[in-house]
């Protein structure tokens, strides 16, 4: 039998971000939900830095954003973010919720999927 092909390095080109309490709750759920998530975070790092967001069936409050590594001051995006700043109209229960992001400790998209077989979710702003 013959052996399986080595798996080629990973590229380095890519960064991964980690965020807490998303916008909205849980957005891999919805299709709805899922592409205002990705709205929210290309309007912070712009679109084409946006690649595509995973989350983890067994941590739901929490997904990892995957971005170009080159592109905008990413210090915009790190941080908390009050969600009675972003949005229009926030409900009474949302003038107190806050998402935080922070740089992710994994490096690469095979290291995402092998920590916790993480669900992927297209992020199409």
């Amino acid at each position: 039998m013959p052996k399986r092909a080595p798996t080629p390095p990973p590229t380095d080109d890519t960064r991964f971000f980690t965020v807490v309490n998303p916008y909205p709750a849980q957005p891999y759920i919805t299709l709805e939900d899922g592409r205002t998530f990705a709205r929210w975070i290309a309007c912070i790092v712009g679109r084409e830095h946006l690649l595509a967001f995973h989350h983890k069936p067994k941590s739901p409050n929490v997904v990892i954003i995957e971005t170009t590594k080159v592109g905008p001051d990413f210090s915009k995006l790190m941080g908390e973010h009050r969600w009675r700043e972003m949005l229009r109209r926030p409900s009474a229960m949302e003038m107190h919720e806050v998402s935080y992001i922070f740089p992710c400790t994994l490096s690469t998209t095979r290291a995402v999927e092998k920590a916790g077989e993480y669900g992927d979710a297209c992020a199409s702003p």
